[in-house]
């Protein structure tokens, strides 16, 4: 039988890496979807943070700032021209503009724990509000034309993502600003946000890690599914193999080798005992009357007795005898290692048990009986094809002496070939 594990091996392998670089594919894109939709969720978040602190400072623009009661400990903006008053009560009122307004939100947030905000500009009144490295850049980017820029980034004490969009100079911005050159329209600083994105990155990691779970099951049960699928069609095509290889060398009337298997075999025998010079012996076997048995009893009859004439010799046989059917009633014999004295007592023994078994196994009244025709290979034999014609001039006159009987030729042949060896 034909042998393909390193097909099967080489096919799965192939099948394998294919399925595995999909569900890697399809389960890597999962990932970074999600990753992306959480870090845009994220982003959304900053963004809304960022419009809020805007409208609130807008709206303190708005109004020239807020008005609150200066208490004690409070410092008045330096950088602001009569930031106080004195109310009808008595008590001291201090400008907040819209710019201290946000720093000390901010402060409030950061002790908090929640969003810090940061307004500064590449040349900002108050050493406070100077910028830092990703606000210098993202700065110099709003002069380019860009709209917003973001950052995430892992310091010791957590993750963090960092949101900065532009702020455009206002005209209620001129009454603070119009010292330092801006003009309407301008991009006069921005502000920034940040806040913390630890669970967001733990939620991060943990779909990560949900989703290579899923894909390493997903990959396991289609490589095992995929493996169980190639092991069954491995059995069956071994199984069809099997039998195709039985039908090709097997009879399947009588069950035993047909007459192409059984000439390859004796043709190897034929090419071992050239070079060994060892014994071949070659009977031909026919069915007597045979003919008769067809047409009184018909041909299933007939199937039937071939089937048990076979049975019959193939149980006498060693294991490394060659039996097979040669055509229609004829079989062919092909014995190693026997003498003529031998090739005669097995071709006798075999004519004896047929005659005493074949027609009680069939169900026949009259007895069944063989002729067979035998030879040993000579040195003058030039193929099996020689053996195989003298086998049948044998069996002709074993047919022609009265059926029932052996006759063997070239025996002598055979003696003098053993001679000349000696």
């Amino acid at each position: 039988m034909f042998e393909h594990k390193p097909i099967y091996k080489r096919f799965f392998l192939i099948a394998s890496l294919l399925i595995g670089l999909c569900i890697s594919g399809v389960f890597l894109g999962l990932s970074l979807r999600t990753s992306k939709l959480l870090k845009g969720q994220a982003l959304s978040g900053a963004r809304a943070q960022f419009g809020a602190i805007v409208l609130t400072r807008k709206w303190s623009a708005q109004h020239g700032g807020v008005y609150v009661i200066k208490r004690p400990g409070m410092q008045s903006n330096p950088y602001l021209d009569n930031p106080d008053l004195k109310a009808a009560d008595g008590r001291i009122l201090t400008l907040k503009n819209p710019a201290l307004m946000t720093r000390e939100i901010s402060e409030l947030a950061n002790r908090e724990d929640l969003s810090v905000f940061h307004i500064t500009s590449l040349n900002p009144l108050n050493p406070y509000n100077a910028p830092d490295a990703f606000e210098v850049q993202a700065l110099r980017g709003f002069e380019s034309g860009q709209k917003e820029a973001f950052l995430m980034e892992d310091k010791a004490q957590g993750a963090r993502l960092r949101y900065m969009a532009p702020l455009l100079v206002e005209p209620s911005c001129l009454s603070c600003h119009s010292k330092q050159g801006y003009s309407v329209g301008q991009v006069r600083d921005g502000i920034s946000v940040s806040f913390g994105i630890d669970k967001l990155s733990q939620a991060l990691h943990k779909n990560n890690l949900i989703i290579a779970a899923q894909g390493g099951l997903t990959l396991a049960l289609l490589l095992l599914t995929l493996w169980f699928f190639f092991r069954q069609m491995k059995l069956r095509l071994g199984e069809s193999q099997a039998l195709l290889l039985r039908m090709a060398t097997t009879d399947m009337l009588t069950n035993v080798a047909n007459r192409a298997s059984v000439m390859n075999r004796f043709s190897a025998g034929f090419a071992r005992q050239r070079r060994n010079l060892s014994h071949l012996g070659c009977l031909m076997i026919d069915v007597d009357h045979f003919k008769a048995v067809n047409d009184r009893f018909g041909h299933q009859k007939g199937d039937v007795v071939l089937k048990e004439l076979a049975a019959i010799i193939a149980a006498t046989l060693r294991q490394y005898d060659t039996f097979g059917r040669y055509g229609g009633e004829e079989f062919l014999m092909v014995l190693d290692g026997v003498d003529g004295k031998r090739l005669a007592e097995i071709a006798e023994r075999t004519r004896a048990l047929v005659e005493a078994k074949l027609a009680t196994q069939t169900g026949l009244a009259e007895p069944m009986t063989i002729s067979l025709g035998g030879t040993l290979v000579v040195p003058e034999d030039q193929t099996i094809d020689d053996v195989i014609r003298r086998a049948d001039e044998a069996l002709y006159l074993a047919k022609d002496q009265g059926r029932n009987r052996v006759v063997l030729l070239g025996l002598d042949l055979a003696k003098t070939a053993d001679s000349d060896g000696c």
